[in-house]
């Protein structure tokens, strides 16, 4: 799938992404990754530890593996409102 990314938000820690993205019919929906912090991965037993962070970096393979969070929005100041309560970021 080749989306068409309109906004990308990272949380404060840098492991949560989500970006707004402009369907076909010119709405727009979200999309959700996390990674697990190096300590998580420790207690967890993954190995090799990695500190992975998100980047705002387009990469069509993400919308490969994962479906958009339910929700549709009308126009982006909702998207947005809704991506920033999901990273836990201040309310603006």
């Amino acid at each position: 799938m080749s989306a068409q990314e309109e906004k990308v938000l990272l949380s404060a820690c840098g492991y949560g992404r989500v970006a707004i993205v402009r369907r076909p019919d010119g709405l727009f929906c979200l999309y959700q990754h996390w990674r697990w912090p190096p300590a998580s991965q420790s207690s967890f037993g993954v190995t090799p530890v990695e500190d992975r962070r998100w980047s705002a970096s387009y990469d069509p393979r993400l919308y490969d593996v994962t479906d958009p969070l339910p929700g549709i929005y009308g126009i982006m100041a909702e998207a947005e409102r809704e991506a920033t309560s999901l990273l836990g970021l201040a309310a603006w």
